[in-house]
């Protein structure tokens, strides 16, 4: 018997960094179309990011529930002033007729930043050294994880001590300045272990999704980690942020992690998308997925458009075909237990 579900990710929910001059003209229109994008393709988990918190609230969060999903957000931890809902963060939905949801939670980054600080590094958060690390790492960003149990199950299973049918969602958008590459891997890191405290907690073989906008490409650092569990030493991303601020990466030899995550792109295509981000700035790869090699498989994964596709109207995106800047990255997963597809 498999237990197979859809997973889309990334689509930067009207993003407030390229859409906010055109939001009053075309919201309707990029509302509807964004809509559109995930009723057609018919995913049982959508994750976003770069939602602003009053759009979820007033139109995405309805909009979705009305489409058979239930779902839950998490606003990044800045505060605009004077601009209540202004804010954006995450939003992670699940098809209500497949999934049922286990447990929800949050990581703030700054949180994270606060900790190292006093409780690992044992210096004064007002002290100079102090205030200078946390104004380094203190951007706001935040991840959200979910457990989320197929909803057809049967009795005898549930209660097996081990998570049968259960899967872990994890969605974030990392720092995004190209020129804090050091930054991007403290969170990728602590990311991760707060993964591992997470996962190990609730059994060894709870299968794992990390999705998300890392705005790193794959020669970074980032990717590095993600893939290999570890960092070269002599990647240039560790020691590229030192003319900004202080150090604030732990020994090469400590970056590293226990999961064996593979990318769902590679595995299934062979290599990487060309772009999943397409804009006059920037043409790349920003965006992955990420899986538990050890209890999950990609099944397939959906082509990303070629150059002239993205291109047909207009010459960056978004354009009046493509509602965001990023491309929805799409694949069909299956949760493997006990050495064989259930």
């Amino acid at each position: 018997m498999s237990a197979s579900f859809f997973v889309m990710v990334q689509i930067d929910f009207l993003c407030v960094r390229s859409l906010i001059s055109a939001w009053l003209a075309v919201h309707q229109f990029s509302f509807q179309n964004l809509i559109r994008e995930i009723v057609d393709v018919g995913p049982d988990v959508v994750c976003l990011q770069e939602v602003q918190a009053d759009h979820y609230e007033s139109h995405l969060y309805n909009a979705m529930h009305e489409a058979g999903f239930e779902g839950v957000y998490k606003q990044k931890t800045r505060q605009a002033m004077g601009m209540t809902g202004k804010v954006d963060g995450c939003a992670l939905f699940w098809r209500r007729t497949k999934f049922h949801l286990i447990e929800s939670y949050s990581i703030e980054f700054n949180e994270l930043a606060q900790r190292q600080v006093t409780a690992v590094m044992g210096l004064n958060p007002r002290s100079e050294e102090g205030a200078a690390i946390l104004s380094k790492l203190s951007k706001d960003n935040v991840a959200q994880l979910v457990v989320l149990e197929l909803a057809q199950q049967s009795m005898a299973s549930r209660t097996n001590r081990e998570p049968v049918n259960q899967v872990c969602i994890a969605n974030t958008h990392l720092y995004s300045n190209k020129d804090c590459p050091d930054v991007k891997l403290w969170q990728t890191l602590h990311l991760l272990q707060e993964l591992e405290t997470f996962v190990m907690a609730r059994g060894t073989n709870l299968p794992l999704m990390i999705c998300g906008d890392f705005n790193s490409t794959p020669d970074s650092a980032v990717y590095d980690l993600l893939s290999r569990q570890s960092v070269h030493p002599g990647h240039p991303d560790v020691n590229a942020g030192e003319d900004n601020g202080p150090n604030v990466l732990p020994d090469i030899m400590n970056i590293t992690h226990s999961h064996m995550l593979g990318s769902v792109y590679l595995s299934v295509l062979g290599e990487e998308p060309k772009f999943t981000n397409y804009t006059m700035q920037f043409k790349g790869v920003l965006d992955y997925m990420w899986y538990s090699t050890q209890n999950l498989r990609p099944l397939s994964a959906a082509p990303i458009p070629d150059e002239s596709a993205l291109t047909r109207h207009g010459v960056a995106l978004p354009s009046t075909q493509y509602s965001s800047d990023h491309i929805i990255q799409i694949s069909d997963m299956q949760i493997m237990l006990g050495g064989g597809a259930r």
